[in-house]
């Protein structure tokens, strides 16, 4: 087609078997505020719904048309559609992401300037929000309408096509074309395109939303461990090299080859140790092959990090790199240079002037021989510097080093000018000390426990000066206008600003909006006084918010953030707030529309989901945090606590009374299955969780810009935990917990102090449970303390604990690392442990060290575990471990001979059971299933399918492999159990995280915080799981259970299996998820079928029956008393059930 649609975006959205995300991708596509699109839907023969979704938006939309064919996969999708693309600008997007609903307008306008193409922001997205990742947080900086690659190399990164929006004269001169039948399939399309163009766009906003595939269902991209994966990542590196090389880019081929090694290639690294002999051997000869083509010394530029590992490739010493990945050289690391230390802990405004107090010194040497300090100013790019005068300052409440080093200086802010002319700008204050003959210097940080205001001072009409705290540094902002914003407010449709203008202007005034600097979306006359300074300016709302309806716009991903410049004399500059101002909030749309002054007071116009905010925050007298607010329509939802950099989110629902909301957050007790536990320390973000039209929304709780003001608060526990509301940016706050931080070198102290045999005090009569160590109160190690403290002449007991974890009823708590926790170690008669013993610990005479084994070891997790992670060290641990035993207790007797060889003792073994296990013989299922629907909250006629995965090595290399909701389609299984069946999921006690994306799944919940696995097991009419030692405890309930063992061939390979489930599962062997799916709709027949193979399992992996627990502590107690030497052993070898 020669003619092209002047101003027309066609957008071409390949679609095949995404039914679960194409509705959010084709709302985006409809709510976009940029009106003229032509969208091309094309079906690649899906087998799911997409086609009828697709259809529904094709008859309800003529922008949306189908087009339908055969499977070909994504590239053959995205060809055939080009020519029936009639717009003058074309654009791609992947039908499982998700567009800002000002994408096109933003990439329309950036082009204006006659960019090739435009590319924009990305962030990725996940059932936890939004978050920047690479590698676009690296490709795409700021704003910039006229660039190139060869100018910005770091556009070599940004090689995804979905961002972007070319020019379609561009695209047809160079004849793009993805390949067909590859993954990867962008990137020989958008770096050629990079190279040859003229000029390019980068908006650095964020105008699309990547989205990370949660749980089963995977994008094939994301499935880096694959074959297939591999080699057709090698492809897309050459075949681009190929079109590099043919376009003559020689120096831009360069970069991208050695790029392409450390941010592409370099990621199949951490898969080698546990893959296959055929995918190390492919990825040895793709790899060793690619470097022979590039220049000798390309390896010897690759980052520190990566050097030595393609060093070691292209010299084929696979060994030597299987140890590098997994262990390191254990080198000892070379000492590092003492950093300067420094922190402001005193700020005020006094007589014009800023007061600061703080300390600076250079640890590890003695408080009297702190040299001398300096303090100065430094301006953005380092021109100007100003010498601050500095006296000695002695804060009385500080530690020793902190009073010695202390310092107090006066900033007076009349010294930012030039000559007498102010200029905005940021200055860095900066710290110089000397540690010897040696001067450190660094920028001055803010204390971290800082929870005082950071006022602002005016020094003339239109200029502030502030201190702010920029990634933990302080630092001074200037703020200069041209007009200050006094008062706003609704008026009909229209958003009314009046404020003051710094003087009389020559000429017209406006307002600009602009969600990007230089890019103007809205322009607007301003009406100034006679008297030649107030103005008033008329923002029509209509044009700000949205009128949307889907769960896109409810989970946020449709805020809006405009930036608020008065222009005067054609110079535009930002709006700065009134001293007095206060920040405006109304209603338009489904929109939120207020306004935010960031801690410098520039003014800026932001959108949110209309829904509720906060607008009171405050600590009671007992440490709770009350918040409460109002929303523009009733509230129905939870406040969602939602642990940053972890996956762990906790509900609290909200209360209303008289049309406002509150919910009461007590960091010391919050309710949870394991009972009210304390929030662990880390940032807590605040989200609002309702039900949205498809699935549950989770959005940003917003905060009235008056409560922002008034942060940070804080309030402090009796154990020292200071937990402290603070600003987060974009008009939230998140909670923040501090827990006082064990002391390395304090540690070092407390090992010295207590390692030693030779003199400590003699044992007494204490049993300490260093279960896990204190990681989690459950199961075995429960069951023991139970039976224990029931007893009349029992000795006291002690529960090593840290924050988070519940203290059990009837011990004592010991904070592990502490002092006491190191006295109740080495003290204790009795030690009672399911996990690591600390290396430097020896048990003294009279100690018992007892070590509770768990379950029937159906996976290999010990000295005979192939290919493990850890390596020596693993072995190194076990052999330290089993010194310190005086008896290790097994579940049973074919289990003794496994246990022998994966902990390598051959000291006394009790094959007593275990205590856990008690509750299977002596409870009844009926009243089990009870008890744990009455704890989850489920109707009394509900029955249960548990799914209980065990741990995955892969773990230790990369936290998340484990995932319940990573290994199985978890909604898919929940969807195919009867009407009256819940899905209860449990991971492994040893991973942190929750589930992965159960708050967006109905039917299904996530009880690992569930003290009692035994429990479960009884209420369980079902048991999903693999390589678990639950395995063999459920098959004592003679119910089978179905084994999903996706990885049975690469897990019997490392770590290996103790069991042969191949020919002896007590249920069936599943490999998909789709034949889990149709599992749980016959339990019946596989009941029936299974019923011996579960009998025999039972009999070969049976424990010692219901007593466990009464004939351990009776032995302990016993052991004790008899107080042998060498290191509390008893002379037995085996002791089994009488």
């Amino acid at each position: 087609m020669s003619e092209r649609v002047p101003g027309l975006v066609s957008v071409i959205v390949p679609i095949y078997n995404v039914e679960p995300f194409l509705r959010d991708c084709l709302d985006s596509l409809r709510a976009q505020t940029y009106r003229d699109l032509q969208v091309l839907m094309v079906d690649d023969g899906s087998t799911d719904g997409c086609a009828a979704i697709a259809a529904e938006f094709a008859a309800a939309d003529p922008r949306f048309e189908l087009i339908r064919q055969a499977n070909a996969g994504l590239s053959a999708a995205r060809n055939v559609a080009v020519p029936a693309a009639r717009g003058e600008y074309l654009a791609f997007v992947d039908s499982d992401d998700v567009l800002a609903a000002h994408a096109y307008e933003l990439l329309v306008q950036a082009m204006a300037g006659g960019a090739d193409f435009a590319t924009g922001g990305v962030r990725r997205y996940s059932s936890r929000g939004t978050y920047r990742g690479a590698p676009h947080n690296e490709a795409i900086g700021p704003t910039d309408l006229d660039t190139h690659v060869s100018r910005n190399p770091s556009l070599l990164r940004d090689r995804t096509i979905w961002n972007k929006l070319y020019r379609r004269s561009f695209y047809d001169a160079h004849g793009f074309e993805f390949p067909v039948g590859r993954l990867f399939e962008d990137v020989p399309v958008t770096v050629p395109a990079h190279a040859l163009a003229t000029s390019v766009a980068v908006v650095g906003e964020p105008i699309y939303f990547w989205r990370v595939r949660e749980g089963a269902v995977r994008s094939i991209t994301q499935s880096d461990n694959g074959l297939r994966n591999l080699t057709d990542r090698f492809y897309s590196v050459n075949l681009t090299r190929k079109l590099l090389r043919e376009a003559g880019q020689d120096e831009l081929l360069r970069v991208y080859e050695e790029q392409a090694v450390w941010d592409k290639l370099s990621g199949y690294l951490k898969f080698l140790p546990a893959a296959s002999p055929e995918f190390r051997q492919t990825f040895l000869d793709l790899a060793t092959g690619y470097l022979a083509e590039l220049d000798p010394g390309a390896v010897d530029r690759q980052p520190a990090g990566m050097r030595e590992h393609w060093r070691l490739i292209r010299d084929r010493r696979v060994d030597d790199l299987i140890e590098l990945i997994d262990h390191g050289f254990r080198k000892p690391k070379a000492p590092s240079r003492p950093r300067l230390e420094s922190a402001v802990r005193g700020l005020a405004w006094r007589d014009g002037r800023l007061e600061l107090t703080g300390y600076a010194f250079v640890p590890g040497r003695p408080p009297r021989r702190f040299g001398f300090r300096m303090l100065w100013l430094s301006s953005e790019g380092g021109r100007r510097k100003i010498p601050l005068r500095t006296r000695a300052y002695r804060d009385r409440t500080a530690a020793p080093a902190e009073q010695a080093a202390g310092f107090a200086v006066s900033v007076n802010p009349l010294a930012l000018r030039k000559g007498k002319v102010w200029r905005s700008g940021t200055w860095t204050v900066a710290v110089a000390a000397t540690s010897g003959l040696t001067l450190r210097r660094a920028a001055l940080r803010m204390a971290e426990d800082w929870t005082g205001p950071l006022p602002r001072l005016r020094m003339e009409p239109g200029v502030w000066v502030a201190p702010i705290v920029t990634k933990g540094r302080l630092r001074l902002r200037v703020g200069k206008s041209d007009g200050w914003l006094t008062a706003s407010h609704r008026d009909g449709d229209d958003l009314v600003l009046r404020g003051i203008l710094r003087r009389r202007p020559k000429g017209p005034v406006r307002i600009e909006l602009s969600r990007v600097r230089g890019l103007a979306s809205l322009r607007v006359s301003v009406e100034v006084a006679p008297d030649g300074r107030s103005f008033t300016a008329r923002v029509p709302l209509t044009g700000i918010g949205l009128d949307v309806v889907d769960d896109n716009h409810a989970t946020g991903l449709y805020a809006q953030r405009f930036r608020i410049d008065i222009v005067v004399e054609d110079k535009p500059v930002q709006l700065i707030a009134d001293d007095g101002y206060e920040p405006f909030r109304t209603v338009q749309g489904t929109d939120e529309v207020c306004t935010a002054v960031s801690a410098t007071g520039q003014v800026s116009l932001r959108t949110r989901p209309a829904g509720p905010v906060v607008t009171s925050a405050e600590w009671r007298p007992d440490g709770a945090l009350v918040l409460s607010g109002d929303g523009p329509r009733d509230v129905e939802g939870e406040l969602l606590l939602r642990l940053r950099k972890r996956r762990r989110d906790l509900g609290m629902p909200l209360r209303v009374v008289d049309g406002r909301w509150q919910v009461v957050v007590d960091p010391s007790a919050v309710p949870g299955l394991a009972g009210a536990l304390p929030l662990v320390a880390g940032t807590w973000d605040l989200s609002f969780r309702s039900a949205g039209r498809r699935r549950r929304a989770t959005v940003e709780l917003g905060f009235a810009g008056t409560v922002l003001a008034g942060l940070p608060t804080c309030a402090t526990a009796g154990d020292g935990v200071r937990s402290v509301l603070r600003p987060a940016g974009d008009e939230r706050a998140m909670l923040v917990v501090e827990a006082p931080a064990p002391d390395p070198a304090g540690q070092e102290r407390l090992r010295a102090a207590y390692a030693p045999v030779a003199g400590r005090p003699a044992p007494c009569d204490v049993v300490l449970f260093d279960a896990a160590p204190g990681r989690r109160f459950a199961d075995d190690p429960a069951a023991l303390l139970a039976e224990l403290t029931g007893r009349p002449d029992a000795p006291a007991a002690r529960w090593t604990v840290e924050r988070g974890q519940p203290v059990p009823p009837g011990a004592g708590p010991v904070v592990h690392g502490s002092e006491a926790w190191y006295a109740a170690l080495t003290t204790s008669r009795w030690i009672v442990t399911n996990d690591d013993l600390p290396r430097w610990f020896t048990p003294q005479d009279g100690q018992v060290v007892l070590r509770l084994a768990g379950g029937w070891p159906i996976a290999r997790f010990g000295a005979t575990a192939e290919r493990h992670p850890l390596g020596r060290e693993l072995i190194e641990q076990i052999e330290s471990d089993a010194a310190s035993w005086t008896a290790l207790a097994s579940p049973g007797a074919s289990a003794t001979p496994v246990l022998r060889r994966e902990l390598r003792f051959d000291g006394p073994v009790l094959e007593y059971g275990r205590p856990a296990n008690d509750m299977l013989a002596t409870m009844d299922a009926e009243e089990a299933r009870t008890a744990v629907l009455k704890r989850l909250g489920l109707n009394a006629g509900t029955r249960l399918v548990l799914y209980a995965p065990t741990r995955r090595p892969m773990d230790l290399r990369k936290r998340g492999w484990s995932d319940p909701g990573k290994l199985l389609d978890l909604p898919g299984v929940a969807a195919a159990l009867p009407p009256d069946h819940t899905l209860l999921v449990r991971r492994h006690p040893a991973l942190g995280d929750d589930v992965l994306g159960l708050g967006l799944v109905d039917g299904v919940l996530d009880v690992s915080g569930h003290p009692r696995a035994a429990e479960l097991l009884l209420a369980a009419d079902a048991l999903i799981t693999d390589y678990s030692a639950l395995l063999a405890d459920f098959a004592v309930t003679g119910r089978p259970a179905l084994l999903y063992v996706p990885d049975l061939a690469e897990f019997e390979a490392s770590p290996g299996l103790n069991a042969d489930l191949a020919t002896a599962a007590p249920g069936p062997l599943l490999r998909t998820s789709a034949e889990v799916m149709a599992a749980v709709r016959e339990l019946g027949a596989i009941a029936a079928k299974y019923a011996p193979a579960v009998e025999a399992f039972a009999e070969s992996h049976a424990t010692a029956g219901e007593g466990a627990a009464v004939r351990l502590v009776d032995w302990l107690l016993a052991a004790g008393r008899r107080g042998r030497g060498g290191g509390g052993r008893v002379t037995e070898d085996t002791i089994v059930l009488p």
